[in-house]
């Protein structure tokens, strides 16, 4: 489940942010229930929106559990994992799955920093929207905006439709570039050039560190994986190969 922005609820006081069928971020959550055959069981699930405050996961319809209950929803990308606590707020069964709905609890220290990342990971790619668009010499440019200053930029050969030949995806700390892209996709990969950006706590004028370039790679490869279905399939397909 997934929708192509974020909505916000009148009832609710965080804007909610989709995560795509295809987001490389995993889910599972520890519930702890007062059934005694699902007590304290861990169930993998998909993760459906996350806000600042909560998020939303499919589980098993084998899981019991009840309002209220106590919970730890495990999130995980390549090297990054993290384990907030909460309560849940609803817990409903469909047909094929059930929905529990989570209200996070950051008086654990620490929890809230590590979930940063992927939050903000996610609010760089979910939001993009179609903006301005024109020609350049040989080319046709594509612009799509987010919140906090995240920007897809993309060219294609020519006119609207053709060929994607290259992209600059300003994230969250980091921006990920191909300068042009050939037929060789494994060749492509390795040319995609990874800058801090200006005033985002990095020193935007120095080349990366190794360690920098590692939280770039991983940033490029959780927001270029949730990419919403409003961006053309091409232009999803590219990002997530290069990520």
């Amino acid at each position: 489940m997934s929708s192509d922005q974020a909505k916000p609820n009148e009832r609710r006081k965080e804007l909610r942010y989709a995560v795509s069928d295809d987001c490389r971020l995993r889910a599972s959550i520890l519930l702890r229930s007062s059934d005694p055959a699902t007590a304290s069981k861990e169930w993998s699930g998909t993760l459906v929106n996350v806000s600042a405050a909560g998020a939303y996961i499919q589980i098993s319809l084998g899981a019991v559990a009840y309002k209220g209950d106590s919970c730890v929803l495990k999130l995980s990308h390549g090297i990054v994992k993290t384990e907030v606590r909460g309560t849940l707020a609803h817990y409903v069964c469909s047909a094929r799955h059930s929905v529990c709905g989570v209200n996070f609890d950051f008086s654990f220290a620490g929890e809230d920093k590590a979930y940063q990342p992927i939050l903000k990971a996610v609010i760089a790619s979910t939001p993009l929207k179609a903006g301005a668009t024109g020609f350049e010499p040989g080319r046709y440019r594509e612009e799509y905006d987010a919140p906090d200053d995240a920007k897809l930029v993309v060219w294609r050969e020519n006119k609207p439709g053709g060929t994607v030949v290259a992209f600059d995806y300003a994230m969250v700390r980091y921006r990920a570039a191909l300068a042009a892209a050939g037929p060789d996709m494994f060749k492509n990969k390795g040319e995609v050039r990874f800058k801090a950006l200006p005033g985002k706590g990095v020193d935007s004028s120095a080349p990366l560190t190794p360690a920098q370039e590692a939280e770039a790679r991983w940033e490029f490869s959780l927001a270029a994986s949730n990419l919403p279905a409003t961006i053309a399939p091409d232009i999803r397909k590219l990002l997530r190969l290069m990520s």
